[in-house]
């Protein structure tokens, strides 16, 4: 799958305003020595708001793939539920679902029935580099360039009729900052990922990633135009643009939400 501009299928932000500033995240784990000055660009979320899209065909990553993003949790006190950073979810549940415990003491990540937490400390309020690594029945876990732990279960074969960056569905909006995700239809090597959470990524050139063909989406807040996010593929339908959500509705727990119904948020 080559990246060029006519195979990126564009969707637009439902409750963005200005576009996010740009921060240079600081990487705790491993550090790679950037080839220029390079900032993520880091969305902010002040849970009221996400990024909310129709699922595509390129999330399909249930065997093998990675996905990756930058985040800092950044609420005070016990929101009362685990925020969400992304989720794919449906009717029956979530296909995949990342989120930030209340205490920010733990990642958690829900793959149908199943939910784990890897232990990691977000209090600092400081920008993390987070990369989730599926191939087939696990799912590897790194922050900052460190593997944490593997879950023994892989992404649920469920469907799916929202993805959405900043909350999980209508539910567990977050609070903080998202920035640069990517998602990969492969298991991407960790050397790489590494080596790439400080760099901007093409085809060719001097930021050329041997993986490039393998990228299914990858967010684009700093570019108003592309309304937050692209995904990258031939789509089967045409191009489509989402209409405003507005605020999320957080006073539910979401256990009785018919689209999410996940237990224990």
């Amino acid at each position: 799958m080559r990246v060029s501009v006519k195979n990126l299928i564009l969707f637009a932000a439902l409750s963005f305003g200005a576009a996010p500033p740009v921060v240079l995240a600081q990487q705790q784990g491993q550090q790679p020595a950037p080839q220029a000055p390079f900032a993520p660009v880091m969305a902010q979320f002040g849970g009221q708001g996400s990024l909310l899209l129709p699922p595509m065909p390129a999330l399909d990553i249930s065997n093998y793939g990675t996905i990756e993003f930058w985040v800092a949790a950044k609420w005070n006190g016990d929101p009362g539920y685990d925020p969400a950073i992304m989720a794919l979810t449906g009717a029956k549940g979530a296909r995949f679902a990342v989120l930030i415990s209340a205490d920010k003491s733990a990642l958690g990540v829900y793959a149908g029935p199943n939910y784990a937490t890897v232990p990691f400390d977000f209090s600092d309020n400081a920008q993390h580099y987070v990369a989730l690594t599926v191939i087939a029945d696990t799912i590897t876990v790194m922050i900052d360039g460190e593997v944490q732990g593997t879950l023994d279960y892989g992404i649920a074969n469920l469907p799916a009729n929202r993805f959405s960056v900043g909350s999980m569905g209508k539910f567990s909006p977050f609070i903080g900052d998202i920035g640069q995700v990517r998602i990969w239809d492969e298991a991407i090597d960790p050397d790489v990922l590494v080596q790439f959470s400080y760099r901007e990524i093409a085809a060719t050139g001097p930021n050329a990633h041997p993986d490039i063909d393998a990228l299914v989406g990858i967010s684009s807040f700093g570019n108003p135009e592309t309304g937050g996010f692209m995904f990258v593929g031939e789509p089967d339908d045409p191009v489509v643009a989402t209409a405003p959500g507005g605020p999320i509705d957080d006073s539910s727990t979401g256990i009785n939400d018919p689209e999410a119904n996940i237990p224990g948020q």
